[in-house]
């Protein structure tokens, strides 16, 4: 059984980009034949839709489907339709405001690693650039291929009239007065870890797809502390550096399955964000190359 290669794109793309909307917009198409060419692919692998933790999950045994995904994974590659891509919040605007060709680009608002993750093993995706090192998968990781392409400080931030805005010196003590950002048990735990040590990571927030207002927008109630680095900042600008040394790096890299590294397709791939990569080191005087 092979199902055409736009049905199970429309429903892996409705798994991915969370709603109709999204999907008609992409392949420029209306969302009555979105729905339906769902239903459709729905009913031929005998599956059945939810949402769990604020994404669109499927129900039943998906082994069909996961056979089927391998074979049209395999024919994006050979360009027969386009490759899909994602990126975080950070990464995105940055490395994919124009996809290479041959790419479509998601929304870049899956926070976390594990939903990336897992959409890249399934198959749906086939490439996503990540901005959360430490916390992504270990160069010799051997289910992922990990190309890191920059290097930069993570620092503490908080709104402009912040009253540790203006101080100099500070000491985790200085912290305990002020919650400060904590995203969901597990997303980042070794940034985690090393956040908890300093008394930061104190306010936990509800949050299912990247949203400024949860984020950055935070600090804007003039008291909340939160974390960013040089290319967030410059796409969020109404937060100020305090004085402080968090001791830790974090990065963008591309992520990909290992078994697809040697693609043509995936090397054009990192032919181009190795090109965005220089260019941004070259922008941000804290931005570094990491190779």
């Amino acid at each position: 059984m092979v199902l055409p290669l736009e049905h199970l794109a429309v429903l892996d793309l409705y798994l991915w980009l969370g709603h109709e909307g999204a999907v008609s917009d992409v392949l420029e198409v209306h969302q009555s034949t979105v729905s339906r060419q769902v239903r459709s692919a729905l009913k031929l692998f005998k599956l059945q839709l939810s949402r769990a933790d604020g994404y669109v999950q499927l129900g039943g045994d998906a082994s069909l489907l996961m056979a089927e995904r391998a074979v049209h994974q395999q024919a994006r590659l050979r360009g027969r339709a386009p490759l899909r891509i994602d990126a975080t919040y950070a990464s995105g605007p940055w490395f994919l405001a124009s996809p290479p060709h041959g790419w479509v680009a998601g929304r870049f608002d899956l926070p976390g690693v594990q939903r990336p993750l897992q959409l890249l093993e399934d198959r749906v995706m086939d490439a996503w650039v990540g901005s959360y090192q430490p916390d992504l998968p270990d160069p010799d990781d051997p289910d992922w291929w990990v190309l890191d392409l920059l290097r930069e400080p993570v620092q503490l931030l908080a709104a402009p009239d912040h009253p540790l805005a203006q101080v100099r010196g500070l000491s985790p003590a200085d912290f305990e007065p002020f919650p400060s950002l904590a995203l969901p048990p597990g997303w980042f735990p070794r940034t985690e870890a090393v956040l908890r040590e300093q008394g930061l990571w104190s306010d936990p927030v509800r949050i299912k797809r990247y949203d400024p207002s949860c984020w950055e927008g935070r600090c804007a109630d003039g008291v909340t502390l939160t974390y960013g680095q040089s290319l967030t900042e410059a796409l969020q600008p109404t937060t100020v550096r305090l004085d402080w040394d968090l001791g830790l790096i974090t990065g963008e890299a591309l992520v990909v399955r290992r078994d697809l590294v040697d693609q043509p397709a995936m090397q054009q791939l990192v032919e181009h964000l190795l090109h965005q990569a220089r260019l941004l080191a070259a922008q941000f005087d804290d931005v570094q190359l990491a190779n």
